[in-house]
């Protein structure tokens, strides 16, 4: 039986039906406007991370080299729902992108819905929920995050419908609320480990708050948390009969294995710091990131002197941001940090500016203004970052006069310059077709099909999704100095048989990419009876050349050298 609930009404609740159909109604708007851009010739190329955890779909596992196993996961759903379907048409990599992908846009459009029903729940007021969507919309980081599937959107999810089921577990404690909350969380620890911070930011509420002490101080709370670690005992189990990969690459990616990067200056974590800031300002907007932290420091004052259970409401929405962003923050002292690794925190974040807005929006006529061109120029900055590939054509009339000089690419019209997308998003299927074509000429001066081998792990899984038939491609990252991957816990390029034979001893390999020139010499060179001179491919997008890639024919296969380096 449950007990009664904690919160006083000390307000009355601000009807506005309309603003609660027309905040669904934007949600419903983005997830119909999103699969349109996805299925009618999306722009942006599968990146190297998606195309890395298509692969891990093709090798399902309960666990892989750097994340738990829900990515590789869902993707496999997606494909078999796909096939079904049949919209996977002629299974190539143009064909799959949106099938891969549209799982992202689902989970986009539950996470929408969760802000909208906590804002409104926790303010008691409709006006929340068309705020909160309204200023989501405005955010490119979510714009582009709800296209791409990667491990972010399945955690931003499972974050907020974790966050949703704690503050309707402060509302009115009892087991059914935490331990719903306890399944998400668990269901999020499978696909990003960043969900062990929920715990942790809860500890945080209940020490600075007492309605949110008595709500968490249950022993349903420790049954929550024992339901987030069985949910991680098979992935435990695959990492320890895997030498603790996982936990050696995370220990590694946050500084706390090998000698980190505060030793080559001192002004190194300053540097570190200015960029983090300068990251999320811009995944932000801008605009919008200078508003929530303005939102931030207010809610932070109003809490001090508020009635209990108004109170209440900032203390929690801030228990469940300000810490793991601050974290983030703090993290670039010692190791850099990636731009949408704070990004849970933005779910209570978005929702707390959403309560201030509302707050401050009758009385200060300037919040109004701001509010108002800050949500007009995240949209226009989403539509524009969304379309840039537009002015690919008008840009490559004027970069031709600077074809093949070395002032190609540093021209200001070069879209590596003014476009994100242009490094990770763009001309990677042009790349597979230039690969493509030079392994079937291969092909025929081999007399067989090469085994096609890369020095980079994205390398290898983005050519496997874009090359015809979707080949195996081989990486040899660690046997030349790189970091271990995913590829060295399947089999190798020096993979032998039962009695010891060299598998793939004689064939005729398509060497890819740029290799360090020292460990070309020592390591791959010595492994082939011959290696031709290097052939140069243009990757060319709406008359661009965005990038070349190098490809070298390699005869007669007679095993690497080079053994399994020890960095994570």
């Amino acid at each position: 039986m449950s007990q009664p609930a904690l919160l006083p009404v000390s307000r009355p609740w601000c009807v506005r039906p309309w603003c609660v159909r027309l905040a669904v109604g934007l949600v419903l708007l983005g997830l119909i406007s999103n699969a349109l851009y996805l299925w009618h010739n999306c722009p942006l190329n599968l990146s190297e991370d998606e195309s890395h955890y298509w692969e891990w779909a093709r090798h399902l596992d309960y666990g892989y080299y750097s994340k738990p196993p829900g990515i590789a996961w869902t993707i496999a759903a997606a494909l078999r729902v796909g096939r079904l379907l049949h919209l996977t048409g002629d299974g190539s990599g143009a064909a799959l992108m949106p099938v891969v992908r549209m799982p992202a846009i689902l989970f986009g459009c539950l996470s929408g819905l969760l802000s909208l029903f906590l804002a409104r729940r926790m303010f008691r007021d409709d006006r929340a929920a068309l705020a909160v969507i309204a200023l989501s919309a405005a955010v490119p980081m979510f714009a582009v995050g709800s296209l791409l599937i990667t491990i972010d959107s399945p955690m931003y999810l499972c974050w907020a419908a974790t966050v949703y089921c704690l503050w309707r577990a402060v509302e009115a404690p009892g087991p059914r609320w935490m331990y719903l909350a306890g399944l998400a969380c668990a269901a999020g620890m499978l696909f990003k480990p960043v969900l062990i911070a929920l715990p942790l930011c809860a500890l945080v509420g209940a020490w600075g708050d007492p309605a949110m002490r008595r709500a968490f101080k249950s022993w349903h709370s420790a049954g929550a948390i024992g339901l987030v670690l069985l949910s991680q005992v098979p992935f435990v189990v695959w990492n320890a009969r895997h030498g603790w990969v996982t936990f050696k690459h995370i220990g590694s990616q946050g500084g706390l294995v090998g000698p980190g990067e505060a030793h080559k200056s001192w002004l190194a974590p300053l540097q570190r710091m200015v960029s983090f800031l300068g990251g999320q300002a811009g995944g932000m907007g801008g605009l919008l990131f200078v508003l929530l932290v303005i939102a931030v420091v207010l809610a932070w004052r109003w809490q001090r002197r508020a009635a209990e259970s108004e109170a209440l409401r900032w203390r929690f929405l801030l228990a469940f941001s300000v810490p793991l962003w601050g974290f983030y923050c703090v993290m670039n002292l010692w190791k850099g940090t990636e731009v949408n690794w704070p990004a849970a925190s933005y779910f209570a974040g978005m929702v707390l500016l959403a309560g201030v807005v509302v707050r401050q929006w009758p009385t200060h006529r300037g919040w109004r203004r701001w509010t108002i061109a800050t949500v007009v120029w995240g949209f226009l900055l989403t539509m524009a970052a969304l379309n840039l590939q537009r002015a690919y054509p008008f840009v490559a009339r004027k970069l031709a006069p600077l074809a093949g000089t070395p002032d190609y690419d540093k021209s200001r019209w070069f879209p590596g310059k003014w476009d994100p997308a242009s490094k990770k998003l763009r001309g990677l299927a042009e790349r597979g077709g230039v690969v493509g074509s030079e392994a079937a000429a291969f092909e025929l001066a081999a007399g067989q099909p090469p085994l096609i081998v890369s020095g980079r792990y994205d390398l290898s899984s983005s050519l496997a999704f874009y090359l015809p038939g979707h080949p195996f491609v081989y990486c040899v990252m660690s046997q030349v100095g790189g970091r271990r991957s995913q590829y060295d816990l399947w089999p190798g390029l020096n993979e032998r048989s039962a009695d010891g034979r060299l598998v793939n001893a004689g064939k005729p390999v398509l060497l890819v990419g740029n290799f360090d020139q020292a460990a070309f010499e020592q390591v791959i060179r010595p492994a082939f009876a011959r290696i031709d001179p290097p052939v140069v491919g243009q990757i060319v997008v709406d008359g661009v050349l965005l990038r070349t890639v190098t490809m070298r024919r390699a005869w007669g296969f007679r095993g690497l050298a080079g053994t399994q380096g020890d960095v994570y």
